[in-house]
């Protein structure tokens, strides 16, 4: 294994912060230099976490040895900073989504595939340790097989979200929870959004998404006045629920047998279920996710949410926009 891998931040805003934050106290990781054009912001980060500041992005690149960076900035500037970055042969952390069209997703892949640099896409919930124990119970037909999955991802207009509306910013994530939950894409898509308290953006959708014979459900909205983070699952042999922001998961096990009525028609008669409070090892995922990131660096291997992984997630948040005619970037 390599030593630590050199690494910078760019885009200091909600998230940018946190992965700076996370690259600092993780052992295998040296954080370098942090880029943002608020002069304030570099020079803030640069004093606290004793590393470079920079508001010019090609300078950065040029003036410093960095392996990796993280880009944290708005969805409509991944592809203009990712191409300079990758341009430069430096591994790739985008926030998700990838990009903001699958073109230039495609174009960013290329690149990278005749760099023979890594991009790996922040869908942190795959990282969740709920979701991961959630997956290998599914996995291990414990549930049955899966009939239908709901989710909430609801809460507040978050004020940093500048070019966003809640499909993309919010959805994305379950699109990509689904599909990593059932190991397939959806087949169709169902859905409708509005406009209730921000003009101009979607700020509060429901979608449907089916694969074959099981469906997916999920309520994306800014203004529900609390913050729910929530899935839940039904199967042939029972029922989960997990809590994404506590990290708590509890499994529901059917009791139920077959018989006949008194007509000897078939029936099934349901007893009362077992309830299994899961234990979780609870870690931050986006620690979790940067640890993933700078192994697959050192160790020279494909990352879990590869590049390809967020173009499918954002190919079905852009159907999505399509089916209920929200105008897509050009």
């Amino acid at each position: 294994m390599q030593n630590k891998v050199k690494v910078a931040v760019i885009g200091l805003g909600n998230m940018g912060k946190h992965h700076v934050r996370n690259y600092s106290e993780i052992e295998n990781a040296e954080l370098v230099a942090v880029c943002d054009l608020q002069e304030n912001l570099t020079n803030e980060f640069g004093k606290k976490y004793n590393c470079k500041g920079y508001t010019d992005l090609t300078k950065m690149l040029e003036n410093e040895n960095i392996d990796a960076v993280s880009i944290t900035v708005p969805t409509a500037l991944h592809y203009p900073i990712a191409f300079e970055v990758i341009s430069k042969k430096i591994h790739v952390l985008i926030e998700k989504p990838i990009c903001d069209t699958v073109e230039k997703a495609e174009k960013l892949l290329k690149l990278a595939e005749t760099n023979h640099t890594i991009v790996m896409i922040g869908h942190i919930e795959r990282f969740n340790p709920a979701v991961q124990k959630l997956k290998e119970i599914i996995d291990n037909n414990e549930l049955g097989k899966v009939t239908s999955l709901i989710s909430r991802r609801v809460g507040a207009f978050p004020a940093q979200i500048k070019d966003a509306n809640v499909i993309i910013d919010l959805a994305v994530h379950d699109i990509d929870i689904f599909s990593y939950i059932l190991n397939k894409q959806p087949d169709n898509i169902y859905g409708n959004a509005g406009s209730a308290l921000i003009n101009g953006r979607e700020d509060y959708a429901e979608i449907m998404l089916t694969y074959g014979d099981q469906n997916g459900m999920m309520q994306v909205n800014w203004i529900t006045p609390i913050r729910i983070r929530k899935l839940s699952i039904t199967g042939t042999k029972g029922y989960a629920e997990l809590n994404y922001m506590t990290q708590e998961l509890k499994l529901y096990e059917s009791n139920y047998h077959e018989d006949h009525d008194d007509f000897g028609d078939f029936i099934i008669k349901f007893g009362n279920p077992t309830e299994h409070q899961i234990n979780i090892e609870k870690k931050e995922p986006l620690k979790e996710e940067l640890n993933h990131f700078l192994l697959c660096i050192q160790e020279n291997k494909k990352p879990l949410i590869h590049g390809k992984v967020g173009i499918q997630a954002l190919q079905t948040a852009l159907s999505v926009m399509d089916i209920i005619n929200i105008k897509k970037p050009a």
